[in-house]
């Protein structure tokens, strides 16, 4: 409070003279921009507070691209693999990306909704935040084309055993090395032209018990994400799928 010491000796003597509402209403007409201030700090330094105590470790990133499971697969996909790894759920998680779609050429009704979840997808992928990706066949033609998945080799190699259990399993997809799109797309080129190769970088899980019991009937496939930071992970989350009934 500014003002000679006469004025605040006054100030003073006349609060001390109000009711406990005067009080209030004087603290609250001079000092709301302090508290309201110390109000939020406090808000803000409990919100983190809470965060960090009830934050999860994220062991696992998932996708479902093109690919619905419901409530009860998913809870196989995600916390029955924790419970099976001897982890606790309230501690750590597998996060998952869902309600992905994407599409080669999107009905214009659909294509804000593919632009948005290829972006997400590429977004997640160069924060080095996906792992894995489940996907229909339509999705697995795209994520190969554009080079995003690993060869089923680097991941399967240092896994003898788990290795030979999926090699059965494992798909090839066709990888674009080098295109004319952009001048395509700009009318600059008359004919698309690309150069290709077939590289092994999926898995097809349609016949693993864990989907087949959830009721999907149509092709599904598993593919590792290219620079993924948790590859052991990944060939623990093979490992599980494959045999888990």
């Amino acid at each position: 409070m500014r003002g000679s010491p006469e004025e605040r000796a006054a100030v003073k003597k006349s609060f001390e003279r109000m009711n406990l509402k005067e009080k209030a209403a004087y603290i609250f007409a001079y000092y709301k921009l302090p508290l309201f201030t110390a109000f939020v700090v406090l808000a803000v330094a409990v919100s983190s507070l809470y965060h960090y105590i009830t934050k999860r470790e994220e062991v696992l990133y998932l996708a479902y691209v093109n690919f619905a499971p419901g409530e009860t697969l998913t809870g196989e996909l995600s916390d029955e693999y924790l419970d099976f790894t001897g982890r606790d759920p309230q501690k750590t998680e597998v996060l998952i990306y869902d309600a992905l779609y994407i599409d080669e050429d999107p009905a214009l009704a659909d294509h804000q909704y593919a632009y948005a979840s290829r972006m997400k997808i590429l977004g997640a992928i160069n924060a080095g935040k996906m792992d894995v990706a489940i996907m229909n066949e339509n999705a697995f033609k795209q994520m190969s084309a554009s080079g995003l998945l690993l060869k089923m080799d680097m991941v399967l190699i240092p896994d003898p055993s788990l290795a030979e259990q999926i090699q059965p399993y494992v798909v090839e997809g066709t990888v674009i090395i080098e295109d004319n799109s952009v001048e395509y797309n700009l009318n600059e080129a008359d004919t698309y032209e690309a150069v290709t190769e077939q590289v092994e970088n999926a898995i097809d899980v349609s016949e693993f018990p864990v989907f087949v019991n959830a009721g999907i009937k149509d092709k599904l496939y598993i593919g590792v994400i290219g620079n993924t930071r948790h590859i052991d992970e990944v060939r623990t989350y093979l490992a599980y799928l494959l045999n888990h009934n």
